[in-house]
């Protein structure tokens, strides 16, 4: 029998090419989207992975660049037992950098597809950190991603840097604006920022695309930049025992209740709920591109029986039982079912090479061995439901009803 219902799928080539289109659309896009799913979440834990203190702001903010505290909560938060450094730092969305906003990126990228898929995402972000005491902590991410010296990474912001227009850049940002030479930009390198100049001294590089559109400069400059006198947007802190950061945390904010004391876990942890409800979205959305396929699939199997009824007599009279017919048909809808899914989740292993090589800054695609299971496992079940009517109406006609009905 299973020999019988393969012949019978190559035998209507046309009807099962169209089923398999039908079914292998939805699976594509179950394979797709919760890769991109995937890739977002692993986007996001190697980033906050690099973040090894804990960042204290204000309450219900999602991150530093929206939160804004008092200029004497760093001294007060020094008090607390347990915190080693304690660094101000100030986040906001950076000026039209080389007179050029998001929109004018925007649209001079249209030519170029990498650039265009980037620059929806690119919007450069400042940091103003003071370089006394930023300079003594041991997990700073971005003086630990400066490039070698040997690829012109420069330094890092210190004591020199306090009151210049001393900035040190992503090595994105580099390569995006270049010298007028068509070189990127390097120590000692000039970069418009808003309205003033900065000396370019220093080039890192994270590989990460949330990471690498920071620029960071000196606290009191980023303040002039953005337009903030005394502002600060958190306190980045480092503990004495990094083991009881928990406990450390929970103490801050015991004694400032207006303010959250967040470690890269907490993020971590929020950002996945967010990612849980937008996979509930999404299986949504794929559910019912499945219900489709599933009309699809029945529709096919109907005409498929309706074309045989004159053979399902002759079987039946030669002995086959209704278990038999109805068994032959559900075969051959598991079968399209089967073959749909591996089409679906070739195109999306495909799709997804093929979109990663225009994708940078630490995202990628990623279709693992359980997303295949699942978009196997959903294209098997979704053609066997899918065959079930047609199935039964085949196995219930009776033998001679059925050779008159296929003879009209």
């Amino acid at each position: 029998m299973w020999r019988f219902a393969w012949r019978n799928i190559l035998n209507r080539p046309t009807r099962t090419f169209l089923a398999l289109v039908g079914l292998s659309i939805p699976i594509l896009g179950v394979v797709g989207l919760f890769s991109l799913s995937k890739g977002l979440r692993m986007l996001v834990g190697n980033t906050l992975s690099q973040v090894q203190g804990v960042i204290v702001l204000r309450n219900n903010s999602p991150s530093p660049a929206f939160s804004d505290i008092p200029a004497d909560l760093p001294d007060q938060v020094r008090g607390v037992p347990g915190v080693k450094i304690v660094s101000p730092e100030l986040w906001g969305i950076a000026p039209p950098i080389e007179n050029t906003n998001l929109i004018a990126r925007t649209l001079s990228s249209l030519g170029d597809q990498q650039k265009r898929m980037q620059s929806l995402l690119d919007t450069p972000l400042i940091a103003g950190q003071e370089p006394v005491t930023h300079g003594k902590i041991t997990t700073s991410v971005y003086r630990k991603a400066l490039l070698k010296p040997d690829e012109n990474g420069g330094r890092y912001l210190d004591e020199r840097d306090i009151g210049k227009n001393h900035v040190v850049i992503s090595k994105k940002y580099a390569n995006q604006f270049k010298n007028p030479d068509g070189t990127p930009k390097k120590p000692g390198d000039k970069l418009k920022i808003g309205k003033e100049t900065f000396d370019v001294i220093g080039v890192y590089h994270t590989n990460s695309m949330i990471l690498d559109g920071v620029l960071v400069m000196n606290l009191d400059t980023a303040r002039r930049v953005l337009n903030r006198p005394n502002g600060l947007s958190d306190v980045y802190v480092e503990m004495t025992d990094p083991s009881k950061s928990a406990e450390v945390s929970a103490a801050i904010e015991a004694k400032f209740p207006d303010f959250d004391a967040r470690s890269m876990s907490e993020f971590q942890t929020a950002f996945g709920d967010l990612m849980g409800q937008l996979d509930r979205i999404l299986a949504l959305t794929v559910s019912l591109a499945l219900a489709v396929g599933v009309v699809g699939i029945v529709n096919t199997m109907l005409m498929s029986t309706l074309e045989r009824m004159s053979e399902f007599g002759v079987l039946r009279t030669n002995g086959w039982s209704s278990a038999h017919v109805m068994r032959l048909v559900t075969l051959e809808s598991a079968y399209l079912g089967v073959l749909a899914g591996i089409l679906g989740c070739f195109l999306a292993m495909v799709g997804t090479t093929i979109a990663n090589r225009f994708l940078t800054g630490g995202i990628q695609l990623v279709v693992t061995p359980w997303l295949i299971l699942l978009g196997l496992g959903l294209s098997f079940v979704t053609g066997t439901l899918g065959g079930l009517y047609p199935a039964w109406k085949a196995s219930h006609m009776a033998p001679m009803e059925a050779i008159r009905l296929g003879h009209r």
